[in-house]
């Protein structure tokens, strides 16, 4: 199922296991975590593990981050308050709230046929 350009990737680029792009994934993830409100890096990493069970490396995530933000999804700077080292935050631009809203409109027609196609099999294991 991988390779070529499926769905609102840039330039082809996917990381797929099994067939499943857990890139694409990652992105739209990302994305409705930060859609409310600004989040650290950090904070996105462990949300990802609580929320979704997603255990992704953070250079991954840092990695999603810059390439998110260099599509004008997102948007980042330095917040410096408060104690402690400076920490980059992270804030979803109208161009990346459009990108998402049309992204979980595909991922909600692919789950309807995916639905489908899980029932069908469910029949024919039980039959």
């Amino acid at each position: 199922m991988c390779g070529g350009n499926q769905g609102p990737c840039h330039e082809g680029e996917q990381v797929c296991s099994r067939g499943i792009p857990l890139r694409g994934l990652l992105n739209l993830a990302i994305l409705t975590l930060i859609k409310d409100k600004t989040v650290y890096g950090a904070e996105i990493h462990r949300v990802l593990k609580e929320k979704f069970n997603v255990d992704a490396p953070k250079p991954v995530i840092y990695g999603l981050l810059r390439k998110m933000e260099y599509f004008g999804f997102i948007t980042s700077k330095w917040d410096v308050e408060g104690g402690g080292p400076a920490r980059r935050v992270y804030k979803i631009t109208e161009e990346g709230l459009e990108y998402l809203n049309s992204s979980l409109k595909s991922l909600r027609d692919a789950k309807k046929v995916i639905d489908l196609i899980l029932a069908e099999d469910e029949k024919g294991a039980s039959g």
